[in-house]
């Protein structure tokens, strides 16, 4: 359901239009499900996803809480579904209604209102967050509440995406992304010889598909984020935002942005390699196969996505050699645009980590041990997605 509206109307504009989904609850699938053979395997794999209702309102928390002002093109609408027993406990403290329920019918509702808002002007912006199970490697497939409620017709419940992404390529909206928090296997019990073609998602144009890629300046921006590559699962914690879902909001909050020297964006670009800077920051024991994965898009076309109202919040950490000297470590950032000073006192033993402003910085790092020389390292610019150095230390001579 449509949880928020622009309401101001200045003329014929640009919008973002997002669909956020996050189906946790599978209520006719799960081990205690009594399916038989060949589904029960399958079925029966697919436990609840405790993590997949917090991400999706996550995410759309920050759509709607975002600051857009400076933004060419603002946000249009969000349209949010949750699986049963989440859609009730919508944070108080964001719009209502509440958002309707993941199932198959509102999802394919949903969707297709999202595509037609897209479809007004050709610079609009489409943005899908889905987070669930999900299967396939070179087809992908999307899993909805209430996939095998009718046993005898469940793959008419499959979100065919490769099929749906192909279809939106007939939509005007000429930038979209897809964000897909799921696993990129095929389960082991999803047998080759079935047929998993469901009914279209959304109004399929063959022929406007066609023309839009017969030309560049109607081919669309349309890549596809996924946490892990085709053929890996998706590790996750229950009860805890999935990575994926908090290094994209970092992202698109900051972090994914770049400056002309006067403003600064984040374009459409380097949302992938920023996108994963962010992950492996806030997540470095993730596994081999936990790499951010994009399908390339039709188009090179560049957009801004969002112009930040201010310089964005860097992470940094800042470390010495010998680490022995960790402890006596006197740390100071002083800002060359504001001349504040941030500065962390000797004692401590770690490495210094914190944030600030995206800026040019002198670094100087004092001791009082007698034993190593003050360091004093001007200009240092620390900008997204991250900052890290580890400094090598002179001892004084007698």
């Amino acid at each position: 359901m449509t949880v928020y509206t622009n309401t101001i109307t200045n003329g014929p504009a640009p919008r973002i239009h997002a669909l956020v989904i996050g189906v946790g609850v599978y209520p006719y699938c799960g081990k205690r499900v009594p399916w038989g053979e060949p589904l029960k395997p399958l079925l029966g794999a697919l436990h609840e996803l405790t993590c997949a209702p917090l991400s999706a309102i996550r995410v759309a928390r920050w759509l709607i809480e975002a600051d857009w002002s400076k933004s060419d093109v603002k946000l249009g609408t969000v349209d949010v579904l949750l699986s049963s027993g989440t859609a009730g406990h919508w944070p108080t403290d964001l719009p209502r209604p509440e958002p309707e329920r993941a199932v198959y019918d509102n999802v394919r509702a949903a969707w297709k209102r999202w595509a037609a808002s897209c479809d007004q002007d050709k610079d609009n912006i489409g943005l899908l967050y889905f987070c669930g199970h999900g299967w396939g490697t070179a087809r992908k497939y999307l899993l909805v509440e209430d996939l095998a409620e009718d046993i005898d017709h469940w793959k008419d419940r499959l979100i065919d995406f490769t099929k749906t992404r192909k279809s939106m390529r007939a939509c005007k909206a000429l930038t979209q992304c897809f964000f897909l928090d799921t696993c990129s296997d095929a389960p082991a019990d999803l047998r080759e010889d079935w047929e998993l073609y469901g009914p279209d998602l959304i109004l399929h144009n063959p022929k406007a598909a066609t023309r839009s890629q017969a030309s560049s300046a109607t081919q669309a921006y349309n890549p596809v984020f996924a946490p892990t590559p085709p053929g890996i699962a998706s590790n996750v914690e229950p009860h805890k935002v999935t990575p994926f879902a908090d290094a994209l909001v970092k992202t698109l909050d900051g972090l994914g942005a770049t400056t002309d020297g006067e403003s600064w964006e984040i374009l459409n670009t380097n949302l992938s390699s920023r996108f994963e800077d962010v992950l492996r920051w806030d997540w470095p024991t993730l596994s081999a196969g936990d790499e951010l994965y994009v399908e390339p898009p039709d188009s090179r076309r560049v957009t801004v996505l969002r112009r930040l109202p201010d310089a964005p919040t860097v992470p940094f950490r800042l470390d010495c050699t010998p680490e022995s000297a960790r402890a006596s470590a006197h740390w100071s950032l002083q800002c060359r645009l504001t001349n504040k000073t941030r500065s962390r006192r000797p004692g401590r033993a770690d490495k210094w980590e914190s944030k600030t402003k995206a800026s040019s910085y002198d670094l100087t790092v004092r001791f009082d041990d007698g034993v190593h020389e003050t360091l004093i390292q001007p200009g240092r610019d620390i900008s997204p997605p991250k900052y890290e150095d580890k400094l090598k230390l002179k001892r004084l001579t007698s």
